[in-house]
């Protein structure tokens, strides 16, 4: 099992690159940065400095839209990223959130699956020399590369379609479906579903979980801590059927969630998230449950990396650092 980290952009440059470097030096594999412009510092400025600080960890998306830019614009940006990290870099694809919603758009709006096809063959090919055939009829290509800039595309997905895209497209997958064994196999059912339709198994996909991540000594503060990013979680769909109080509860997440609040640690509306939705969805509480919680996840042996997405700090809870330090020192070291 390898370990990433998500990382919300929402704190100044520099600390981001901070904690880029902390992880780097932690053992971490890759740090994802979130992409939603509203809420989150810029995506490409920041992944330049984090390239720029760091030296052997993997950095990228996690996840970029299509409804923010067009497709061309982000070839254009990873293959030119590539003159500074080579062979370091990732690609995070998805449907998104919180971009969207503070656009005005719905998140099931968003999540269109040929959107997300053009999305991933246009960059695809426009990164290894090729061309696209744009809506307006004009074949385009990127006239700068001298050579083909290849790089791993991560889809992501949470419900069946999403998922099954996913295998479908992906060079590899984001689940962001939670921690609960029943919902991950059950997931990558779906997943294995896609891959077939390229002719492909689901052991030829690197599979990652997406997962909302708190670990401190006091298991109260952590698990609320953990609770807004376990909203933003059940906003999408899953790849099981819920219970109807399960269902109601989502319902009423769903109509109190504030994307503003995307970033913010004491978001108003992770007081509505019970007990049950953190045990499915995250990671969290003390380094030992937390350490249990990752070995059930490992119990899934087609699961292959772990993204630990740390909730951003706040008034009264611990410093992103802080966790990555403890996940570090308690979690990946004994997990083995």
């Amino acid at each position: 099992m390898k370990f990433d980290v998500g990382i919300m952009n929402n704190q100044p440059v520099p600390a981001i690159v901070r904690q880029v470097k902390l992880a780097e030096s932690l053992g971490f594999d890759t740090a994802w940065i979130t992409d939603s412009h509203l809420v989150c510092r810029e995506l490409w400025v920041t992944l330049t400095a984090c390239v720029l600080g760091t030296s052997r960890i993997r950095v990228g998306p996690g996840v970029t839209v299509p409804h923010t830019r067009h497709f061309s614009v982000t070839a254009s940006a990873i293959a030119t990223l590539h003159d500074l990290a080579g062979d370091r870099l990732v690609l995070g694809i998805g449907t998104g959130g919180s971009s969207a919603e503070t656009m005005g758009l719905s998140v099931q709006r968003a999540a269109r699956t040929a959107t997300l096809e053009t999305m991933v063959q246009g960059i695809r090919s426009l990164v290894t020399k090729g061309t696209v055939r744009f809506d307006s009829g004009v074949e385009g290509r990127i006239a700068w590369l001298d050579e083909p800039r290849p790089v791993p595309i991560y889809v992501a997905g949470s419900g069946p379609k999403m998922l099954r895209a996913a295998g479908r497209l992906g060079d590899g997958v984001i689940m962001y479906a939670g921690t609960a064994p029943e919902i991950l196999r059950a997931g990558l059912g779906h997943v294995a579903e896609g891959a077939r339709e390229r002719g492909r198994k689901l052991a030829d996909l690197d599979v990652v979980l997406w997962t909302p991540t708190a670990v401190g000594r006091d298991r109260v503060v952590a698990r609320d801590h953990v609770r807004g990013r376990v909203a933003s979680a059940m906003r999408h769909p899953l790849p099981v059927e819920l219970s109807p109080e399960d269902q109601a509860a989502v319902r009423r997440l769903r109509d109190a969630y504030d994307s503003y609040e995307h970033a913010t640690a004491a978001s108003r509306h992770r007081e509505l998230v019970p007990d049950r939705f953190v045990d499915l969805i995250a990671l969290a509480g003390t380094p030992e449950e937390v350490l249990g919680q990752v070995r059930r996840v490992m119990e899934v042996p087609a699961v292959s990396r772990i993204i630990i997405l740390p909730q951003v700090p706040g008034t009264g809870f611990s410093e992103r650092e802080a966790t990555l330090k403890l996940f570090a020192e308690e979690v990946i070291a004994r997990v083995g």
